[in-house]
């Protein structure tokens, strides 16, 4: 991708005491089938929010609420066991999944995404609307929604085309509503 690609891996976790406790709790998130996306201290007030962000490694569906649920109480534990955070009297830990609008920033994300409607901003362009029909190994293919005529008209698509993941300055999904009669 244009924008540096976030790290992966270990990488992901630059400063100790993050390494340390996604080391710790990374097997606790596989084990529920799960991916570590993000883990960020942060202080607010008098105390210190640990936020937690995971994610389905792969395929469409999304995490349910009593994954998250139970994922949390399985983390406090591991947390409580180790006594990681000896320097803090107290924490509060925020367990979540990054969100729908979150930016696209691994082909794993795009993957992540398939058939949903994205905003992307390609290298030196203009921002366009397309539906990610498919995710290779360098690129995506995008069919770009054309502007409807008339209010009220159906949306019609450009023919499919391929945007190399080089070129994507930014990507984000766009939250679609739609109603039944």
């Amino acid at each position: 991708m244009a924008i540096a690609p976030r790290p992966t891996g270990a990488q992901r976790f630059t400063d100790a005491r993050t390494a340390k406790i996604a080391e710790l709790i990374i097997p606790t998130v596989t084990d529920q089938g799960l991916y570590l996306e993000e883990l960020e201290l942060s202080p607010s007030g008098g105390t210190t929010t640990l936020k937690v962000s995971v994610d389905q490694p792969s395929g469409t569906d999304q995490v349910d609420l009593d994954t998250v649920a139970a994922l949390s109480q399985a983390i406090s534990a591991r947390l409580d066991e180790e006594d990681v955070l000896p320097e803090l009297d107290s924490y509060e830990l925020e367990v979540s999944t990054p969100g729908a609008t979150r930016p696209l920033t691994e082909p794993r994300h795009f993957e992540r995404n398939l058939g949903r409607l994205l905003e992307i901003t390609p290298t030196g362009g203009s921002p366009i609307l397309a539906r990610l029909t498919a995710v290779h190994d360098d690129s995506i293919t995008v069919a770009e929604q054309k502007p409807a005529p008339k209010k009220g008209m159906p949306v019609k698509y450009a023919d499919p085309a391929e945007i190399g993941f080089a070129s994507i300055t930014q990507a984000r999904v766009q939250v679609e509503f739609s109603h039944t009669e």
